[in-house]
């Protein structure tokens, strides 16, 4: 493993399209495990929110958090899960908005459509997500997954899954 890796264009937008078949695939450990230690998940209130912490947000969780809401998504007994919900990303093609190699720190834009199904209902979601990453190893890890939805500041339906 070579310490000074650093990952192509193709590397990050392998990630994002990565990361999305997971979450479209139901394999929700596997996308957990595509976050640092650090990582965060954040969906804000307003594009020009930035503070995860400090202001309302729609969702703001870090990795335990992550992995308390994929338990609960596979527990048997919680009924709101019946039937299960299933969810497709469609996304653009990821830009690259900062490359630091030297910094360790990685910046993508992709807009994307997301639509999640359970029983006859359907959402259609629209948006721009940004991925934080950085190398660890020959890898590339998810420090913040930001989530700007186009109507985020209107009532929203349930989201039971991860956009």
């Amino acid at each position: 493993m070579s310490r000074n890796w650093q990952p192509s264009a193709a590397d990050l937008a392998e990630l994002v399209y990565r990361e999305a078949r997971l979450l479209d695939a139901g394999r929700y450990e596997e996308w957990h495990a595509l976050f640092a230690a650090d990582g965060r998940y954040w969906v804000p209130l307003s594009a020009d929110q930035t503070d995860p912490v400090g202001a309302q947000s729609i969702a703001c969780e870090d990795k335990l958090l992550l992995a308390i809401r994929i338990q609960r998504l596979r527990n048997p007994k919680a009924h709101s899960m019946h039937p299960p919900p299933a969810s497709q990303h469609v996304l653009q093609a990821p830009e690259i908005v900062r490359a630091d190699p030297a910094a360790n720190f990685y910046l993508t834009r992709t807009p994307f459509v997301y639509l999640e199904a359970r029983g006859d209902g359907q959402i259609c979601l629209g948006g721009t997500v940004t991925h934080q990453s950085r190398a660890n190893g020959e890898a590339l890890e998810i420090v913040l997954k930001r989530v700007d939805l186009v109507n985020a500041s209107a009532a929203l339906p349930p989201i039971f899954l991860f956009l």
